[in-house]
């Protein structure tokens, strides 16, 4: 009888070859960390990095996101809650 193949159960990504370009921004340098400890994120990361906000607000949104992973109940593990935050500390207005 054969036994079915095992998830992975590591948390990194095994990829090579797409890396964080050279030139990147501070947000897009959080962002890559968190979706390379964590793949089940990428969504969420996703969501963040294609807000409408200036590079301020994304750092602000992308870190307040990562700081809230591991702590349970913050408001911020939410990516929609993090840019929300995100506006009001940095200014930010998305436009229409």
């Amino acid at each position: 009888m054969a036994t079915p193949a095992k998830r992975s159960t590591t948390k990194r990504s095994s990829s090579k070859g797409s890396g964080l370009p050279e030139n990147h921004t501070a947000s897009e340098a959080v962002a890559y960390a968190i979706a390379e400890e964590y793949n089940d994120l990428k969504p969420s990361v996703d969501r963040i990095m294609n807000a409408d906000l200036s590079e301020s607000g994304k750092l602000h949104a992308i870190t307040l996101f990562r700081d809230s992973l591991g702590v349970p109940g913050d408001p911020n593990r939410n990516p929609a809650t993090a840019i929300e935050a995100a506006i009001v500390l940095d200014g930010d207005r998305p436009t229409e």
